[in-house]
């Protein structure tokens, strides 16, 4: 595991449900605020020709999260690195710093020009 990652991310009125809720689709937006500000921190994952896809991501609704003028912040870290993917953990707390998510991701490097699984450079 790497060292962890806080990334801050305001909520927008439009984030809403029609319960007052942030929607469960826009947790998704968030976790790739996180996962992009992660991987832009990480040399180990860039190169010419390497591309990163999302092969899958699971979420865990812990307690609904309302709207806030504070940002919701995200820590996110590397769980594994494998032969071509690796896996990243988040953690989403809300402006009390309360659990209110948890999610894991595995994405894939690819050749950018066909799109195939590549290994992660040395």
């Amino acid at each position: 595991m790497t060292d962890v990652l806080r990334v801050p991310v305001h909520r927008r009125f439009s984030d809403l449900d029609p319960l007052g809720h942030v929607n469960n689709v826009v947790f998704h937006d968030y976790l790739q605020e996180a996962r992009v500000a992660l991987i832009g921190d990480l040399s180990l994952v860039s190169g010419a020709g390497l591309g990163q896809v999302l092969v899958s991501q699971d979420i865990s609704y812990i307690k609904p999260l309302m709207h806030g003028r504070e940002p919701v912040m995200i820590d996110v870290w590397i769980t594994r690195i494998g032969g071509s993917s690796y896996g990243i953990a988040y953690v989403i707390r809300d402006e009390n710093d309360v659990i209110v998510a948890k999610a894991t991701s595995v994405v894939a490097c690819v050749d950018e020009s066909s799109g195939r699984p590549i290994r992660i450079p040395e």
